[in-house]
């Protein structure tokens, strides 16, 4: 990675990740759920970010344009960036 591991130990995304992670614990909130609400937000995030366009979402998500529109289905997304 040309900035280094934004992961890594010590990183400001990564202390972001372990206070995030400690707070779902903290909850009761399951893994199960913790994914999908994620998934969830990151898809979402980049279909904004591609203005709706599916097929650039999807190469953008490293995934096939039929699994995106079905998991934007599962999370009742309708990929219209105004909305």
């Amino acid at each position: 990675m040309p900035f280094g591991d934004p992961f890594s130990e010590g990183s400001a995304l990564n202390g972001h990740l372990r206070q995030m992670v400690d707070d779902l614990v903290k909850l009761g909130i399951a893994l199960r759920e913790a994914q999908a609400e994620i998934e969830r937000l990151y898809i979402e995030r980049i279909l904004f970010s591609c203005d709706g366009n599916r097929s650039k979402a999807a190469r953008k998500l490293g995934m096939h344009r039929n699994t995106l529109n079905t998991k934007m289905e599962q999370y009742h997304l309708n990929g219209d960036p105004r909305s």
